[in-house]
């Protein structure tokens, strides 16, 4: 069962609102939805679940919910659903999202609960990225690996080159066929080769295994850099309900250390939990955002009269309270990790984010819980966010102050990694470092996403 704290920039599932009195901003916003708009699990908004599974009572479903809590609900198309060309609610939900939408997507229940709730994966434990080697072969290069993870527990680390899978060579031809087995297949061999020649060196079989996740990747504290600095340094990976203690005992370590600086690394994160985005920005925050305005939630015309205000929560004595952030970016960084830009930058609260990598995804929506039916979970975005200031519409992403590249031949906390090394020059300068064009990473080719069927991999990244 999938319960109230499902978020994604994601708003708890049974309902949101119970707001506090007005003195208090500190309790969870509930949302109160009158009796016949209800969202239970027999119930989204004015849609009720399907008592049958066969696939038009599904379609039917996804269809009603698209018409009626939908973001975009008055220019989603009519279609027939009971088409024999829709013959799975998937395809139905494909073919009603409007143009903008790269977002909403269905999954599992089973895998919604144990990702959010229970802060499981279930895969091999490590995320890659595509890189072209010459005009025919391609290569995966791993970006991160989660601790205790089978791809942790088999030696990878950042940076290593996969060039086939069990014993096939990946090509430009065959680059789809080799996203569907890493998603499908539970147990792949993996062709480990030589990151300069290309040449493999071994075959490395992973079986894909359930592991609690560690949301927090990396930390330290530099204290040589600067002499009056104490620079905590964060690679944050997930915004799930089982960060909250992770994050509660790095700035319990970041305060008794006396962190006057941070660095946050948000390359890779998706996004996840309102509430976890809120409990990180004001832990940051501290006494400069206490009670302020976190953010404002929309919901289209139909729902409009339950548009309500989030604020930061109030005194936590790890909080930081720091007057400006440092925060690491890419192009993968999507949803609650911009709201905890979008939150923090707001001119109410006189916090400096200094913004250094590349332009995020361009997510400022969000999903009010899930509509569930037939053991699934589908999120339709129903709301966007705004900040104190009405800032929300950053539809092409929030683009950084200082550019700069990953490196993914670099692990993190290498003072010589391109975000990480920009966010010391800054520190050292007070300005952004030149980009340097001519700099070259190996293999010297455009690393890119992987091709994936499910939105759901632009959350949570991992294979």
């Amino acid at each position: 069962m999938i319960s109230r704290k499902l978020l994604i920039l994601i708003l708890p599932l049974w309902g949101l609102l119970s707001c506090g009195n007005s003195n208090n901003h500190n309790s969870e916003e509930i949302l109160n939805l009158e009796s016949q708009e209800e969202i239970s699990r027999d119930q989204y908004f004015r849609v009720k679940a399907p008592k049958e599974c066969d696939i038009s009572s599904q379609n039917r479903f996804v269809y009603d919910v698209m018409h009626d809590s939908y973001l975009w609900a008055n220019q989603v198309k009519k279609v027939d659903y009971l088409d024999s060309n829709y013959t799975s609610p998937d395809l139905l939900l494909h073919d009603l999202k409007v143009e903008k939408d790269h977002f909403s997507f269905i999954i599992q229940e089973e895998e919604a609960t144990r990702y959010f709730e229970e802060g499981e994966n279930d895969n091999f434990g490590f995320s890659i990225k595509l890189v072209a080697l010459d005009s025919i072969n391609y290569g995966l290069i791993v970006s991160f690996i989660y601790p205790n993870s089978p791809a942790d527990q088999a030696g990878f680390k950042r940076g290593d080159l996969i060039r086939s899978i069990n014993q096939q060579n990946i090509t430009q031809e065959n680059i789809q066929k080799i996203a569907q087995l890493l998603e499908e297949e539970r147990q792949i061999s993996f062709g480990v080769a030589d990151i300069d020649t290309g040449i493999i060196l071994k075959e490395v079989t992973l079986t894909k295994e359930t592991y609690p996740i560690q949301t927090i990747l990396y930390s330290n504290i530099d204290e040589q850099l600067l002499a009056d600095k104490k620079i905590g340094y964060m690679v944050f990976q997930d915004f799930i309900d089982s960060a909250i203690p992770e994050i509660d005992q790095l700035f319990s370590q970041f305060k008794t250390a006396g962190v006057n600086e941070l660095i946050l690394d948000l390359r890779y994160n998706g996004g996840g939990s309102v509430d976890v985005a809120r409990h990180l920005s004001s832990l940051i925050g501290g006494d400069h955002v206490w009670n302020n305005v976190f953010h404002h939630v929309n919901l289209n015309e139909r729902y409009s009269k339950y548009n309500f205000t989030s604020y930061f929560e109030a005194y936590d004595t790890n909080a930081l309270n720091l007057s400006r952030v440092f925060i690491l970016t890419t192009r993968a960084s999507c949803s609650a990790s911009e709201l905890v830009i979008n939150a923090l930058r707001a001119s109410i609260n006189n916090i400096e984010v200094i913004q250094i990598g590349e332009a995020t995804c361009g997510k400022p929506y969000g999903f009010i819980g899930a509509g569930l039916f037939c053991d699934k979970a589908l999120y339709a975005i129903n709301m966007e966010t705004k900040n104190s200031d009405n800032v929300g519409d950053y539809v092409d992403g929030i683009f950084p102050k200082c550019q700069a590249k990953d490196n993914i031949l670099k692990d993190f906390g290498d003072p010589k990694e391109d975000l990480l090394s920009a966010a010391r020059f800054y520190l050292k300068e007070d300005r952004c470092p030149q980009v340097n064009t001519q700099t070259k990473q190996q293999p010297s080719r455009e690393i890119q996403d992987l091709p994936t069927s499910s939105p759901f991999k632009r959350l949570m990244v991992a294979f």
